[in-house]
């Protein structure tokens, strides 16, 4: 998975508006808003799928202690690069999920793995495994979170994105997105093309493995009539 980031992390925020650079995405899904309006500013957040880092700026932004990780280096690098500009003190590192617990002393109120992230997790195992991890960075009472055509115009640039998927005949084989930038240059055009493979879940097994990993759910926005929702889960063990 960290691999296929390596490059795209260049121009991976083409992939949001600027409401979203400014105020984050994910985060700002009704069930994820009522976590982080109950628990408040001043509490400790992981961020453990940072990508470039924009949710992790915007919640330190409102008063959040917020931590940064994710498996890509590229994505770190990115990330910690926009703390900098925003002179933001959040602390940015390279992990993958199951190592989390022997990478960082800290535990924390709220742990976040937001996006399209956990679909990464290779199958039933590989998926409790990383679950298993995240359920391990957060205090007792603490909580996790499991939660992508237009053209942008940004510091003069024109840029338009679009998702062209390969999906296979079964559900749990891998499937690929190709994510494609088009950069406006004069009269000619520029693309940037990344592959990224990843294999799908229902809700139903996210809620099994949620359990096989000692979490439980407490609060989501499912609708099955949607394509994004937001999962708010507990630890039920130490």
């Amino acid at each position: 998975m960290a691999d296929s980031y390596e490059t795209f992390a260049a121009d991976y925020d083409w992939l949001f508006d600027d409401d979203v650079l400014t105020d984050g995405g994910a985060i700002n899904y009704p069930a994820a808003a009522r976590l982080l309006q109950r628990t408040g500013p001043g509490r400790t957040v992981l961020d453990a799928s940072c990508g470039t880092g924009i949710n992790a700026a915007a919640l330190a932004r409102r008063g959040f202690d917020v931590w940064a990780t994710d498996g890509s280096e590229a994505m770190v690098e990115q990330a910690a690069a926009r703390f900098r500009r925003e002179q933001l003190a959040i602390p940015a590192r390279r992990s993958l999920w199951a190592d989390l617990p022997s990478t960082l002393a800290e535990r924390f109120d709220i742990v976040l793995c937001v996006g399209n992230s956990l679909v990464h997790a290779v199958g039933r195992d590989a998926m409790v495994e990383a679950l298993t991890g995240l359920r391990r960075m957060a205090r007792p009472g603490g909580h996790v979170v499991r939660v992508a055509p237009r053209v942008l115009t940004r510091h003069g640039r024109r840029c338009l994105s679009f998702y062209a998927w390969e999906i296979p005949e079964r559900l749990h084989d891998e499937h690929v997105a190709h994510i494609a930038f088009v950069f406006e240059d004069g009269d000619d055009a520029r693309t940037h093309e990344y592959p990224v493979s990843f294999r799908p879940f229902t809700v139903a097994e996210l809620r099994e493995r949620l359990e096989l990993a000692g979490l439980r759910e407490v609060d989501s926005d499912f609708d099955d009539s949607g394509d994004q929702y937001c999962l708010i889960a507990e630890a039920t063990q130490a």
